[in-house]
């Protein structure tokens, strides 16, 4: 099975930032790669503006956003462009989904806990 770490924090981020899921349901249900492709190309492009202002809510997100490899990212849309079969497409939409959630929430929870110190 591809990997698809670097795109599953990179959607982590946004989530954890913007405090939305949006991203994450969007790409989970998505009903082709087409659409699905679209979809990580939005939230690209919202984490490049992101990046561009410089300011965040969330400085726990923001941290791990220095650590994203980005030619990485690019290898994983490449790969993601590859997958044939729909089947196979639901699987990685929905693992990506999943990983961005559960590193989203990681990134909520540290931020509560150095709020708390």
């Amino acid at each position: 099975m591809d990997s698809f770490k670097e795109i599953g924090k990179a959607l982590g981020i946004l989530i954890a930032e913007q405090e939305s899921y949006t991203y994450a349901d969007k790409l989970a249900y998505a009903p082709s790669k087409d659409l699905a492709l679209f979809y990580l190309k939005e939230a690209l492009r919202d984490l490049h503006s992101l990046l561009r202002k410089g300011e965040f809510k969330n400085k726990v997100a923001a941290a791990e956003l220095s650590k994203i490899n980005f030619d990485q990212i690019e290898r994983e849309l490449e790969n993601f462009d590859k997958i044939k079969d729909r089947r196979v497409l639901r699987e990685r939409t929905s693992s990506i989904a999943a990983r961005a959630l559960a590193f989203s929430a990681k990134l909520k929870g540290v931020q509560s806990e150095s709020k708390e110190v």
